[in-house]
């Protein structure tokens, strides 16, 4: 039963291997994630600091000109200026769709790191309870063995005593008149001799 358990012991432990690694690995997806959202955040500040530096306000900007018409001057350098300007607007509309997409992503892989969190934490609640349970049965088996050694030893000194006791016994015992006290029969003689 005790190989039973470390079997079961074994297998346990490479499922939360397993799972350990399959918890690292996603936060490992939620690192890159959210340091890509990191500079994402970077690029978006970057650029609107690039886009407030290239603003130039023209006549039509000027808090006073607002809702009156400005006369047509050449504006061909401010077309330029504000093509340019409207790029970069775009650019920086993209940066922020693209972090908000990272932050969704970052959120997704954090939320996909839950379970196997939560999966992880019943493996090693798992190896814990088998660790307990090779434990105790090592415990019962330590047990039993001191109990037989116990036992045999007992035996082995119930039948020494006997033993000895025998040996008092028929060294006590009275002698019949006609005991020859131990030494071999007549007829036992003979056939001792016999086999010579």
């Amino acid at each position: 039963m005790a190989k039973a358990l470390q079997r079961i012991l074994r297998i346990r432990q490479l499922a939360e291997e397993q799972a350990r690694l399959e918890v690292e690995r996603a936060a490992q997806r939620a690192r890159q994630a959210s340091a890509a959202c990191a500079r994402q955040v970077t690029l978006e500040h970057e650029q609107r600091t690039t886009l407030a530096a290239s603003w130039n306000p023209g006549p039509h900007d000027d808090p006073a000109n607002i809702g009156r018409l400005v006369s047509p001057v050449d504006h061909s350098g401010e077309a330029a200026d504000e093509k340019g300007w409207l790029m970069e607007e775009a650019v920086l509309e993209f940066f922020g769709w693209r972090r908000m997409r990272l932050e969704e992503l970052r959120d997704a892989e954090l939320r996909r790191m839950e379970p196997l969190i939560e999966d992880y934490t019943e493996r090693r609640r798992e190896i814990r309870q088998t660790e307990q349970l090779v434990e105790q049965r090592a415990a019962f088996e330590a047990m039993e063995q001191n109990r037989r050694d116990q036992a045999q030893t007992d035996e082995w000194f119930s039948q020494r005593s006997r033993m000895q006791q025998r040996r008092s016994r028929h060294r006590t015992k009275p002698r019949k008149p006609g005991d020859s006290c131990g030494e071999p029969s007549p007829a036992s003689k003979e056939s001792v001799l016999r086999q010579f």
